[in-house]
Parts: C-alpha cells; sequence; structure tokens
C-alpha cells in the first residue's frame, strides 16, 4: 500500500508540473518565431545596405575617373592660356 501512495503522488507532482512545461514550450516557440521575424528583417535590411554600398562604390569611382579626366583637363587649358599670352603682344 505504501508503494501505491509514492506512485500516486508522484503522478500528481508530475501532472502538476505539465501545465508550466507547456507554457515554457509556448513561450519557447513565440520566441522562435519572434526570432525568425527579426532575422528576416535584417537580411532584408542587409540586402539594401549591400545595394546601397554598391551604389556607392559605383559612384566613387565614377568620380575618380572624373576627377583624372578634370585634371587632364586643366592642364590642357593652361597650356592654352600659356600658348595665347605668349602670342599676344606684351601689355605696355
Amino acid at each position: 500500500m505504501e508503494k501505491s501512495k509514492w506512485t500516486d503522488l508522484a503522478f500528481k507532482i508530475l501532472s502538476v508540473l505539465v501545465i508550466p512545461l507547456l507554457g515554457w514550450g509556448v513561450s519557447l516557440q513565440v520566441s522562435q518565431a519572434v526570432q525568425n521575424e527579426k532575422i528576416e528583417r535584417l537580411e532584408t535590411e542587409v540586402k539594401a545596405a549591400k545595394s546601397i554600398k554598391d551604389g556607392v562604390v559605383a559612384n566613387t569611382n565614377t568620380l575618380g575617373r572624373m576627377e583624372v579626366k578634370l585634371d587632364g583637363t586643366n592642364k590642357r587649358l593652361d597650356e592654352i592660356r600659356s600658348d595665347l599670352r605668349r602670342s599676344l603682344p606684351p601689355v605696355p
């Protein structure tokens, strides 16, 4: 009889523990769903940031080429100015 009393008590204790375990399981499921949503949102933001970065890199390359062209144009304009000054008579 003593054994059945302990078994009864064990079943009662275990049955009481089921409710908190179910709550904990649901809480974990909700947390995981929220984290999955955050991960998806962050991945979208990363993709957007990468496309912005690609645009910035392309603009940087274009600006670099333009700077080289402008430097060449400035040198050519300086040469033309020098040629014009040499070809004009001196101012009295």
